[in-house]
């Protein structure tokens, strides 16, 4: 196994490179941060008063919170209602009856200000409790265990007079909130997995540490650290079950396994598994084991329990039992959000350019063949079967899953939590296909890295802003036409802007005006020569980078691009374009000396050359060209 101070020096390593960004705000992690706030300034799980943010006008730099009860504040003298759907389109087969009901079920007052939920307020992933609250719509455990490092944020920011509502504030806060819990759990992911292959595939350490940095860099996991959602945490959790239950340790392995659920409920599947294995890892069944085990889970289930029973009224009910209607399926599905599974769905998540797990990460491939070509069944059977089930387990419910995208995002996040057990069999894969393998690795760095440089929440494909609406758009999904690096991130980062949707939503643009045109000028050639003056007008606005007509323009390179603030559930909702606080909305800390430019991140390499060089003196010289994985492996 890797020496101790080489999984330190991963550990501070991976730290600080995932610490290193700040990617801005969106719905799924400003409904947690909410919550942090609500339960380290008011005592309570409700986000009600931590929904709605309003420019100050006396102080621009301060934002205001009115007090929403039952899903109304007055502001101005004005009653303002929030709604879940868009109250302008009433009764249109667009927007079903249930779209357009305030979240209380309160008939729309006509002298009333309307918001619509995620427009009007800082995040769409939210739920409305019977009893008058909002919740996030997610499991509590990432919002439970960032509370602390907001605790001590804000209470000493209280004693030098921060106003924990300036924007700039709020999202300094925002990225300690991810990097101290979300980016802090994922450098210790990466440790775990280094031992845990470790112990798998002794006297590999070079192979182990290789492995290792595709999992930290060359996968969704590495923009996903940047970032304050689940999916890491989860990842995490559930690998270090798996190792506590390889060492023996039933108790350990129920108490990671239990936080896990804590954190994706869904976890608790992975997390039976483990308690199978442990109880059937000898000839007969493990009575002992099994009862470690559960009792290493009780806490968590217990604190869940609890937290349900205070926040939503009932130890049973979940977060997502109240959920925004717009996530639910029209049609007949289980929970509201799962049908029966889709084949285009299949393909997206695994191979295609918009979201494909193995497009993003080919080296993932070579997992794949050494778990069905080259392990021997005799050794390490019951880790493949573990590998396998998971791995299984979630594609089948990635696949069933009304959303099974993930909106915005750099990759197939719901498949994060299978990442650390596929990077597993690269030991022997950089073992057995030393060349093939690193190829794959640096292409798979590459393109992960781009995207967390330029925009973890990738918009491509999903927003109205970076979406091409024509007949058969899907198969662009499949095909090409949607590809998160070559059509986003690598042109942001290397031309300042994502040019090629641009130019797609300029002329998809131009033929709206077009058609208009043609109702309006019968005389062709003066048609064409208005159409001509307008496509120069406009392309003139796109390249100075105004929010009309295209949100896109606005939104430039080469790094840190996300315009979203913790504050805001819609682009440029409080603050303009190009403002202070769209450019700070996400950030590098190189920017503090290089702002949106490439070398912000150059740091970075200098770092990972540091650890390099201490890794060649360190880790005992191996013959890399000998395929010697003996008894672990086929020749």
């Amino acid at each position: 196994m890797p020496s101790r101070r080489l999984q330190v020096l991963f550990f501070f390593a991976t730290f600080l490179t995932f610490a290193w960004f700040h990617q801005g705000g969106g719905w799924n992690q400003n409904a947690r941060f909410a919550e942090v706030r609500a339960i380290v300034e008011q005592g309570t799980f409700a986000v009600d008063d931590y929904l709605v943010y309003l420019r100050d006008p006396k102080r621009p730099d301060v934002l205001f919170r009115p007090n929403v009860v039952r899903g109304e504040f007055t502001y101005g003298e004005k009653k303002h209602q929030l709604t879940w759907g868009d109250w302008r389109n009433v009764g249109t087969v667009e927007k079903p009856e249930w779209a357009q009901l305030t979240v209380n079920d309160t008939p729309l007052d006509p002298a009333a200000v309307v918001l619509k939920v995620g427009e009007g307020t800082c995040s769409g992933d939210v739920g409305y409790a019977p009893d008058g609250h909002f919740h996030p719509n997610k499991p509590p455990g990432a919002s439970l265990l960032a509370v602390p490092v907001y605790y001590l944020a804000h209470h000493i920011e209280r004693l030098f007079g921060h106003n924990p509502d300036h924007w700039w504030v709020l999202t300094l806060n925002a990225w300690l909130v991810s990097a101290f819990s979300v980016g802090l759990v994922s450098a210790l992911g990466v440790v775990v997995f280094i031992r845990l292959a470790g112990e798998m595939f002794p006297g590999r350490q070079i192979a182990v540490l290789l492995s290792a940095s595709v999992l930290a860099f060359g996968t969704t996991f590495f923009p996903f650290a940047t970032l304050f959602f689940d999916h890491n945490l989860t990842a995490t959790l559930l690998l270090a079950a798996f190792a506590s239950a390889r060492e023996d340790r039933p108790f350990t392995s129920g108490l990671w396994s239990g936080v896990a659920a804590v954190t994706n409920y869904l976890s608790a599947i992975p997390g039976a598994m483990f308690g199978v294995y442990l109880s059937l890892k000898e000839e007969r069944p493990n009575r002992r084991s099994a009862i470690l085990f559960t009792i290493g889970v009780l806490p968590s289930l217990i604190g869940l329990l609890t937290y349900n029973s205070v926040a939503l009224g009932s130890p049973f009910t979940l977060n997502t039992s109240f959920q925004n209607p717009a996530f639910k399926e029209i049609a007949p599905a289980f929970l509201g959000m799962f049908t029966a599974p889709s084949w285009f769905a299949a393909v997206v998540v695994t191979v295609s350019p918009w979201r494909g797990l193995f497009w993003l990460s080919p080296v993932l491939l070579l997992s794949l063949g050494v778990m069905f070509f080259w392990w021997r069944e005799r050794v390490l059977r019951a880790e493949r079967w573990i590998i396998g089930g998971i791995a299984l387990f979630f594609f089948a419910i990635n696949i069933c899953f009304n959303g099974f995208h993930g909106g915005f995002a750099a990759g197939p996040r719901y498949l994060i939590p299978i990442i650390p057990f596929l990077c597993l069999p690269l030991v022997p894969a950089f073992v057995r296909w030393r060349t093939a393998t690193m190829v794959l690795a640096v292409v798979s760095i590459g393109q992960n890295s781009l995207l967390t440089f330029t925009d973890a929440l990738n918009p491509l494909g999903v927003g109205d802003h970076v979406w091409v609406n024509r007949p058969g758009e899907y198969k662009d999904k499949l095909y090409g036409g949607y590809n998160l690096v070559t059509d986003y991130a690598l042109p942001l980062f290397t031309r300042d802007r994502a040019w090629p949707i641009v130019d797609r939503k300029f002329e998809q643009h131009m033929e709206g005006i077009a058609a208009n045109l043609s109702k309006e000028i019968t005389d062709p050639a003066a048609r064409t020569a208005r159409l001509l003056e307008l496509r120069r007008e406009i392309w003139a606005k796109v390249e100075r980078g105004e929010t009309t007509p295209l949100w896109i323009a606005a939104m430039p390179g080469p790094v840190s691009v996300n315009v979203l603030s913790p504050s805001e559930g819609s682009y440029f909702q409080l603050f303009d374009a190009h403002s202070p606080q769209a450019d700070w909305a996400a950030f590098n800390l190189g920017e503090f000396w290089l702002p949106k430019n490439q070398l912000s991140i150059f740091p970075l390499f200098g770092i990972w050359l540091l650890v390099f060089a201490l890794c060649r003196h360190w880790v005992k010289d191996e013959d890399m060209s000998e395929y010697a994985v003996s008894g672990y492996v086929n020749r």
